[in-house]
């Protein structure tokens, strides 16, 4: 996937390019935008684009000094110049500075920046040495070979073999494919995806996992295959590791930690990564794989999201928590919230010197249980805070880390303290009333589901369960209808046009909020407000 930077001192104009072209699905990805060349330097240091799309006339630096500037930092840049300016001397001067295209504004078009940035792809990917005739001349790189080993991987992702002899037998078909001397195996969690469901949207999210992690792999010449499987994969890594021992080599921790932040930033997705030892032997893959996999469970105890296998990790360590459910039952009719916290924080303490993942699911399933069944004693009816969708055991492999079991659980008990002693009426939970009010004293601004968790304190993880559970449908989903709901009034009661509206109720761009309010209502704005005053009227 290539990397696009956009620099232009329009707003519209960087709105369009952002927001007009499907860009994950061409293969690019935007790594950010800046109204002005200085700008456009600090992002290109960050991020290392592949491709520029700048304008000439900029404030602080113009387009012509930023080619000149960025050329002399990264030769391979390929540069888009978009100008409103049709003068051979200014197309000519952004040519000899290195520009690959130069483009007329008003000439401009989804279809033809399309085919002009995938030729730039291609001839960035000559320029690297890994376009499509290499990649048929190495035998890793072919599509036959990398299907093959999408298919190794899905057997193992499975255990769909009889004996590890039998394994290791059909292991060796596969032998040509590890060129290096070391391997090592990678277990992944993809937070967000089991959330949110499983959809194209998400393939497309896969898709672009993949691609992100590949470039880091391939920086350090590491041979890989993947195998994804809703939100987890697999990854084999092959690489070349001079030193003796088993301790992981830095370049590979620094490669998961790269992976780790480029898809924070780029696609606000959260990572958990188990890591194997590393080996010299392929008839060691079935033992690196089930390593990587116990390490990928111990992130569930690790707030970095990212573990190595050890051999302590087979040593069972401590006893599975005494709870003393009587006890509990009466801090519950007591309302004594304050000493449930600190029943439940004990259990967990002791959840954490065993750092076994098997008890802390046990541990979730008996105290989910067990309020379940107190909240049928109290006749506590179901609601939006205490549902069946709560109570559901499969919430455990939501929650992806300690923290975030233990604090569901703890609002549960609150929850269940809260509308017994509010006569057992029920309304939403603190965390999902707070949050919405968030959303209705700003939803004319540009928030996030980070900023609404950040409202609340709790991560965005927890609030997008959260939300989903007691409201039904998702936080964009909401945000999107409160903020057609507003626009719905001020078309009745305002006569501001269509793009006012539009900014006044959080949407950037006035034709996506066209799109929008169209899918939604079914009518366009003119006919929503003709339908409500019976005549037509100028918006």
């Amino acid at each position: 996937m290539k990397k696009i930077l956009i620099a232009d001192d329009e707003y519209l104009v960087r709105l369009g390019l952002k927001t007009t072209i499907n860009w994950t699905d061409n293969g690019f990805l935007i790594i950010g935008d800046a109204k002005n060349g200085k700008e456009a330097i600090e992002l290109f240091d960050k991020f290392d684009p592949d491709i520029l799309l700048t304008d000439i006339k900029m404030p602080l630096m113009d387009g012509f000094e930023l080619i000149q500037t960025l050329k002399g930092r990264k030769k391979s840049l390929k540069i888009v110049i978009l100008s409103h300016y049709d003068d051979f001397a200014y197309a000519q001067e952004a040519l000899k500075l290195g520009a690959s295209e130069y483009i007329l504004k008003s000439d401009l078009s989804s279809e033809s920046l399309l085919e002009i940035l995938k030729k730039l792809s291609v001839e960035i990917d000559t320029t690297l040495g890994y376009n499509m005739k290499s990649e048929r001349e190495n035998p890793v790189a072919t599509v036959e070979n990398s299907c093959s080993l999408e298919e190794l991987l899905e057997k193992m992702f499975y255990e769909s073999f009889e004996s590890k002899q039998v394994f290791l037998d059909y292991l060796h078909q596969y032998e040509s494919l590890f060129q290096h001397n070391s391997i090592a195996f990678i277990y992944g969690i993809i937070q967000d995806i089991q959330n949110n469901g499983y959809d194209k949207e998400k393939e497309h999210l896969i898709w672009n996992i993949g691609n992100i992690s590949s470039q880091e792999f391939e920086k350090k010449d590491m041979v890989h295959g993947f195998y994804f499987n809703k939100n987890c994969f697999v990854c084999l890594i092959n690489f070349q590791y001079l030193r003796e021992g088993e301790k992981i080599p830095e370049d590979l921790l620094n490669v998961c930690l790269r992976i780790k932040k480029n898809l924070k930033q780029f696609l606000d997705v959260e990572l958990n990564i188990g890591l194997s030892k590393i080996s010299n032997s392929i008839d060691e893959l079935p033992d690196l794989f089930k390593q990587a996999k116990i390490a990928q469970e111990y992130c569930f105890y690790e707030p970095s999201g990212l573990v190595v296998f050890d051999q302590n990790m087979l040593v069972k360590k401590g006893n599975f928590p005494n709870i003393n459910l009587d006890a509990l039952k009466g801090l519950v009719l007591k309302s004594q919230s304050a000493k449930i916290t600190s029943f439940i924080n004990d259990i967990f303490s002791n959840l954490l010197e065993t750092k076994r993942l098997e008890y802390a699911k046990d541990v979730f399933i008996d105290l989910l249980s067990f309020a379940r069944i107190v909240s049928q004693e109290l006749g506590l009816k179901m609601g939006p805070a205490l549902n069946e969708v709560k109570f559901s055991y499969s919430n455990f492999d939501k929650l992806y880390n300690f923290d975030e079991t233990k604090k569901y659980l703890t609002d549960i008990y609150y929850s269940i303290i809260e509308y017994n002693a509010n006569n057992k009426s029920q309304t939403y939970s603190y965390i999902i009333s707070k949050s919405m009010d968030f959303i209705k004293q700003n939803y004319h601004n540009n928030i996030t589901l980070e900023d609404v968790a950040n409202n609340v304190e709790i991560s965005k993880s927890y609030l997008s369960l959260l939300f989903k559970q007691e409201t039904g449908i998702n936080f964009t989903t909401f945000l999107t209808n409160y903020r057609i709901e507003m626009a719905k009034k001020l078309l009745i009661s305002s006569n501001d046009k269509i793009y006012e509206i539009a900014g006044k109720v959080g949407f950037e761009n006035p034709y996506y909020f066209s799109k929008v309010f169209r899918g939604i209502t079914g009518m366009t704005c003119k006919d929503f407000k003709k339908s409500c005053y019976g005549k037509q009227s100028s918006v």
